[in-house]
Formats: structure tokens, sequence, C-alpha cells
């Protein structure tokens, strides 16, 4: 892409190098506007991808803030869920485009997201409540670590019997170890909305439908778009997103949020300021619609974003190599000669059983573009 005589190099600062900066910084290359301060680890996976690499602890942010000061930095990045607060601070301190922190960060604490949305119209919630010894509650209860990500740190307890053992899980993955206890929404379908904010605009760019293994971990075993709504439900679903966001604060570049749907009440379940995982932001939404995600939410970051119409080209889905998935062999023994598949990487012939995203990821997936949703009809 050529740059134009009114368009001058953008410096964007990247918060993190590893595996989630990885899409961001292949396309920003790409982009001959963009040049990359790219902040992380010695052993960092994408620093290769870096224009220019500063080895530095990503929790260091009066070092992160000086640095990007002496290069005159345009805008700042998260790669991951874990930079997603570090990446609003540091754009507040240099007075750049970032979400917001004048409340304290809410795009990551599981509890202060809930505690921001109570009054919320468009969307509604299950009851919650941060854990304290001696509380009983009314079972079942998800049990959640407070600001964990994939799914790590949740935990259905079906009765008391069950939670010295929920909440030890929750608080391997609790930064703070404190734990959420929330009312159970048994029933529905999940869905996550794949969004977007920049320049005062919040989108959403992207619905998916979600499946999972069910309690106790609730963990996903395949996404596909678009999801199948009615255009009266995705409005709504889409009214709820941008307001979530505009409450919280997300304000600029991605957001991957997790609602489910029940009895037609739309209910929240949490939000990240970053983009899918799963392959839900990489790989499925560039093949489902004509959006350049990724180069939008660099825009986004950068000041630069304005807004462009997204139209559904292609059904494109993933189904993760796991123990849920066994009934679906013949489609994974399939794939590697399909003119569906897109990504083939199932790893072993055995499916195991997986209690988290990581889990989930190292198993391996097929994934799919086609005119229809792909499922053992296409054997």
């Amino acid at each position: 892409m050529p740059i134009t005589k009114d368009q001058k190099i953008k410096t964007l600062a990247v918060i993190g190098a590893g595996e989630g900066g990885m899409p961001i910084l292949e396309r920003a290359r790409a982009l001959n506007y963009v040049h990359t301060l790219v902040f992380g680890m010695a052993d960092s996976m994408a620093r290769h991808l870096a224009d220019e690499f500063v080895e530095l602890d990503i929790h260091d942010i009066d070092r992160i803030v000086e640095a990007c000061r002496e290069r005159n930095v345009d805008g700042v990045m998260a790669s991951s869920e874990a930079t997603t607060e570090i990446t609003a601070i540091v754009a507040n301190r240099l007075g750049l485009p970032g979400n917001d922190v004048s409340r304290g960060f809410a795009a990551r604490n599981k509890y202060v997201m809930r505690t921001r949305l109570i009054g919320l119209k468009t969307v509604m919630q299950p009851n919650f409540i941060l854990f304290k010894e001696g509380d009983d509650y009314d079972y079942p209860v998800v049990v959640k670590a407070v600001d964990s990500c994939g799914k790590r740190g949740i935990k259905l307890a079906y009765g008391k019997e069950d939670m010295p053992d929920a909440l030890a899980y929750a608080r391997q993955y609790s930064s703070s170890g404190q734990v959420l206890i929330e009312e159970y929404i048994a029933g529905g379908s999940e869905y996550s909305v794949e969004c977007l904010a920049g320049n005062g605009l919040h989108e959403v760019i992207q619905i998916t439908d979600k499946e999972n293994n069910g309690p106790p971990y609730f963990i996903e075993t395949a996404h596909h778009q678009p999801a199948v709504l009615t255009p009266a439900m995705r409005a709504k679903v889409e009214e709820a997103a941008c307001d979530i966001m505009k409450v919280l604060g997300i304000n600029y570049g991605m957001a991957h949020m997790e609602l489910k749907i029940v009895d037609g009440n739309i209910y929240f379940i949490e939000v990240g300021a970053r983009g899918g995982g799963g392959h839900i932001s990489d790989l499925l939404v560039p093949n489902s619609t004509d959006f350049d995600y990724y180069k939008a939410a660099i825009d986004c970051c950068l000041g630069l974003y304005e807004h462009k119409d997204v139209h559904h080209v292609a059904n494109t889905g993933i189904y993760f190599h796991c123990h849920k998935n066994e009934c679906l062999k013949p489609l994974f023994d399939q794939a590697k000669t399909a003119n569906w598949c897109i990504s083939c990487q199932a790893n072993t012939d055995e499916f195991p059983k997986v209690t988290n995203s990581l889990d989930r990821t190292n198993a391996g997936h097929i994934a799919y573009r086609s005119d229809h949703k792909i499922t053992l009809d296409d054997i």
C-alpha cells in the first residue's frame, strides 16, 4: 500500500511479543505507514516481527513510558489479555488514544466489570458476589478467578462439598487471590461478539456461535461464524455490546465479549479488551467477512480509524481436537484433503479431555471456510 503525500510513518508501541502479538505485528509489517516498537522479553516468540524490539519487563510501566516518549510514539496497542491494563495506563500517561483508566481499568477484573454494568438496561447479569469465608450460597454456583482469561480458574460447584476444589482451582489463576461467585444461568446458547472501538465509534464486526463441553469447566470446543440469530436478536446483541463497551471505557482497539442468550434474554458473561482467542480474530473473522480486522484495530490505536461497512462473505468455523469432538473423527480425517479446510493442526489421534483453553490449543484443530456450516453431513 503506497503512502499518500499527506501520510507520515506512525510509530505503534506494542506491549508484549508473545503468540498474541504475532497477527498484530504481521499485519503492521504490511502497512508501510506503521513502524512497530515492541516491548517484551528476550525469548518472546514474536520479537522477530518487530521493526524495533526493546527487551523490557512489560510490567515496568515507567520505563515503557520513557521509551515511548523518547521515540515520539503515536499509539499503543495490547498484544494479549495480560497487557490490556498496562497498555491503557501507558496510553493515558502519554496522552494517546487508549481505554479509560480514570475510575480504574474495568476490562480485566470480572467483579469490576459486573459492578460497572449494574443498571444497564440492554443486558442482564447473574447474581454475583466476591467469595468470603463463612458465606453460604444457593447452589449450583460458578466459581471464577477474578482476573483470569481463557476459561482458566473457572469451575461449577454443584454443592457445598465441591467448593474447596473449585476455590483452590480459581485461586491458582487469580493474581489477587480474589474469587468471584456467580449464579449459574442454565440453558440457552453462548456467543462471542467481536468488537472494535475508535474515534468515538463502537462497532460490532462479527458474532460467533460457541459450543462448549458444559460443566464443570465450560471449555469451548467449537466456534462458528456468522452466528445464527434473527435480525431482531442480532440488533439487540449489537446494541448491548456497544453499551457495554461504553460503560466499561473500552474506547480504542479490539474487544472480545462473551454473552449468553436464554429465552430471548441477553446475559453478560465477560469481556476482554483484545481480539478473541481460539483463532476467532486471526482466522475466522478474516475469512467470514471482508473486513480487515487487525488493520482497523491498529488504525484505532493510532487515532486513524474511520467506519467501514462489514459484509459477510462466507461461513467459517473451527473444531478443536478434544474429547467432546471425538464423534467428529471422520471430519478430522477428511479435513487434510477437503476443499473447505483452511487450517488442519490435529496433533494426535487421541481426543484428549481439556480443562482450559491452553490444553485445547495444544490439542489442535481443524478450521473451515464454506458457503455453509461444515458438519458430519459433509463427509
